[in-house]
């Protein structure tokens, strides 16, 4: 903040006493009014973490009376295992307070406030301390926002995935055996068996389209990235799909020298699972290659297929979302999470012309760090 210039301290030397304290006065209601139109809540604690002033949030959000809180420790307000027994987030106001002057500040500390009611509301919590000239802790901060809508949002996320995961999932599975069943049938009619085959066929999309929206849901917790051998994740990427290589008449050759490591997580088979797919159900061609190049600090992992290809307007939106390519392009999830999980490992993929003839995808993965 800029010093007051000569002209101002020779004003304020002019003032008289009435005429400062009302410009104090003036300036402690405009910071008080700002304090009380906040929709968070907002708490000053003393170095002791005991609560020394708040604004009109603690009534309106929580239902105290402001002056009640006044002199009360953090923790009354906040929520411990005896109001909360599942909650992992629960903190003391020592713990609270330790933390505070160790790190000097916490940002978006996920936890609950208790109400007047003795009710729970989920909290983002944000807190600074306050130091003096000297360094000397004169308080501390903190701002509350509610969370509510986004916890409930995630709850019901949550059970929408489990829902989608375990009872449409086994009701497909069921289905999908009934109609292999059929199939075995010697009544079929050419036409009956058509129709029985897309039947099936729908079957599997719906199938794939709740793995991959499964896949989308870890991807919001999957694992730190870790050291990751590439050849099994490879190899078994492929052996997925060894039926679906089969029936196709395509072979899945992977050609990588042992001791390639990359830096990923346990999404990494699920990335090149798609890609393999993708090349065995749309590519029309004969073979899937997968090859792996190391250049430091990076390993870059070819899916390539002799098939008809991508024309090259199309190559970088087919990996947007809900992109397809032609008729059986599928929901076009596949090749989408394959580029989120490659971002998400600090990687990328990217999709060019063969040298097979066909596609290209290009998987660009870092090495560890030493």
């Amino acid at each position: 903040m800029d010093e007051p210039s000569s002209d101002s301290r020779d004003e304020l030397t002019l003032l008289s006493r009435d005429e400062l304290e009302r410009r104090v006065r003036q300036r402690t209601a405009d910071l008080e009014n700002v304090m009380d139109t906040m929709v968070d809540v907002l708490v000053k604690l003393d170095p002791d973490g005991r609560i020394r002033m708040t604004n009109a949030a603690v009534t309106d959000v929580l239902g105290y009376d402001r002056e009640s809180l006044e002199g009360r420790p953090i923790d009354h307000i906040l929520v411990d295992d005896h109001r909360n027994p599942q909650g992992s987030a629960a903190v003391s106001a020592e713990e609270f307070v330790e933390t505070l002057i160790r790190e000097d500040h916490v940002t978006e500390f996920e936890t609950a406030l208790v109400t007047a009611d003795d009710e729970t509301i989920p909290t983002s919590l944000s807190a600074s301390v306050l130091r003096d000239d000297d360094g000397a802790i004169e308080g501390i901060v903190c701002v509350a926002t509610d969370i509510s809508e986004r916890v409930a949002a995630e709850e019901r996320a949550a059970f929408l995935h489990s829902l989608l995961r375990h009872d449409l999932n086994n009701k497909l599975t069921v289905t999908y055996g009934y109609l292999e069943l059929l199939s075995e049938s010697p009544a079929l009619t050419e036409q009956e068996r058509q129709y029985l085959d897309y039947a099936v066929g729908g079957i599997e999309d719906a199938m794939d389209l709740v793995e991959n929206v499964e896949t989308l849901n870890r991807l919001e917790t999957d694992e730190a990235v870790r050291p990751v051998d590439l050849v099994p994740v490879l190899e078994e990427s492929a052996a997925r799909h060894d039926d679906l290589a089969e029936r196709n008449g395509l072979e899945v050759c992977v050609e990588v020298d042992a001791n390639v490591t990359v830096s990923a997580g346990t999404l990494l088979t699920e990335l090149f699972s798609n890609l393999i797919e993708n090349a065995l159900v749309h590519s029309e061609g004969s073979v899937v290659r997968i090859t792996a190049t190391a250049c430091e600090p990076t390993v870059r992992v070819a899916v390539d297929d002799d098939g008809q290809g991508i024309p090259s307007d199309r190559q970088d939106s087919i990996l947007e979302r809900g992109e397809t390519a032609g008729e059986t392009g599928g929901s076009g999830l596949g090749t989408h999470l394959a580029k989120r999980i490659a971002d998400g490992y600090g990687g990328d993929l990217t999709v060019e012309d063969s040298p097979l003839g066909g596609t290209r995808f290009v998987v660009t993965l870092r090495t560890p760090s030493e």
